[in-house]
């Protein structure tokens, strides 16, 4: 492990592999990180990893989960974990908080890699992240991921909206992609989606055809309403039909 102090500027290394991926041996309670490099999340410290990670979900504290008991259908941000000053062992960890994980004894210096999410079983759902000298990150579920909606059919956006929170990061205007399945009633009829507490149509999908689904990957804003990450749809009839998905997110380290 290294560890470079900055003065004031940003090192040449910002951010620099690092990537996720589910564990191959144990996929349900393990997860993996790549070497790299990153700027810790006060913009003091380098930290630069030169072996892979694995996280152990079923453990607490250094690579693994921070504190408490490992719990289903939660989005578990992903961290990075260095000790600056004594120099021990780098090493990552799974947190529900996004901004202060709980951090090993002598460990002060953290960044964040991104998020992993746990299903119904309390088991890591399989995914994609991408592995780039880009702050910007992208992670696509292997198979969308269905929300509350799997058949909706409300003719106006209900105030509440659809929430996300299950299979999204609970973060205000995270893009977000979406998997819909609309089956309209009649042609020419519509499905509408919306960031959360929107006014606007930001998406439009139209079916050309009486009851043959039309099926689609939008690209749209997750706003937190009350603190959830929240969008919303509406359809034109209430014969239409609709299942909503979340198939990916775009996020920033």
């Amino acid at each position: 492990m290294t560890t470079y102090k900055s003065y004031a500027t940003a090192p040449f290394a910002f951010v620099n592999g690092l990537g996720i991926s589910n564990n191959v041996a144990t996929p349900d309670t393990k997860v993996n990180i790549a070497a790299g490099s990153i700027l810790d999340s006060t913009g003091t410290y380098q930290l630069t990893s030169t072996s892979s990670i694995t996280i152990n979900a079923a453990s607490n504290g250094l690579n693994g989960l921070d504190t408490g008991t490992f719990l289903a259908s939660k989005v578990y941000a992903v961290f990075l974990v260095a000790d600056p000053v004594t120099l021990q062992p780098i090493g990552a960890m799974i947190s529900l908080s996004y901004t202060a994980p709980l951090m090993p004894f002598g460990y002060s210096a953290f960044a964040l890699l991104g998020f992993i999410t746990t299903d119904s079983s309390v088991h890591f759902l399989k995914g994609y992240w991408t592995d780039t000298d880009s702050a910007s990150r992208l992670f696509m579920y292997d198979a969308p991921q269905i929300t509350a909606v799997s058949a909706g059919n409300a003719t106006s956006y209900a105030s509440g909206g659809i929430s996300l929170a299950a299979f999204s990061p609970a973060i205000d205007n995270l893009p977000v992609w979406i998997y819909s399945d609309f089956t309209p009633g009649a042609a020419s009829r519509t499905l509408s989606m919306q960031p959360g507490g929107a006014t606007g149509d930001a998406i439009i999908i139209t079916g050309q055809v009486t009851s043959v689904h039309v099926t689609s990957n939008s690209y749209l804003m997750s706003r937190l309403v009350t603190a959830v990450p929240t969008i919303a749809y509406k359809v034109a009839n209430s014969g239409d039909a609709v299942a909503i998905s979340v198939a990916g997110y775009q996020y920033s380290l």
